[in-house]
């Protein structure tokens, strides 16, 4: 089935809304969730999760402040953990990430 143009921004951005709720820890990816998800559903969400996780990455944080670097250490846990969940889905059923 053939998106057409409105639809796909439309399922962007979707998506992510979800990777940010995924990196806030409203949402926990799991094989379960996954399952919904078509192939390219899965490679754009991996696409939107890297980008937000080099966001993350790119913001400065002051040291001396504990609660704030606690705060995007946690964010960037979530963030690995759910590319990990989703690559081994992609591994799993076949589905090319890059």
């Amino acid at each position: 089935m053939a998106l057409k143009g409105g639809e796909a921004s439309t399922q962007t951005r979707n998506l992510a809304l979800l990777a940010k709720d995924i990196m806030e820890g409203f949402l926990m990816l799991n094989p379960l969730v996954l399952k919904k998800y078509d192939h390219s559903t899965c490679k754009e969400l991996f696409r939107q999760l890297r980008k937000l996780q080099t966001t993350i990455r790119i913001e400065s944080v002051d040291l001396g402040n504990q609660t704030s670097l606690r705060t995007r250490n946690h964010r960037l846990q979530r963030m690995h953990q759910a590319m990990g969940v989703l690559e081994h889905h992609a591994k799993l059923n076949r589905i090319p990430l890059s």
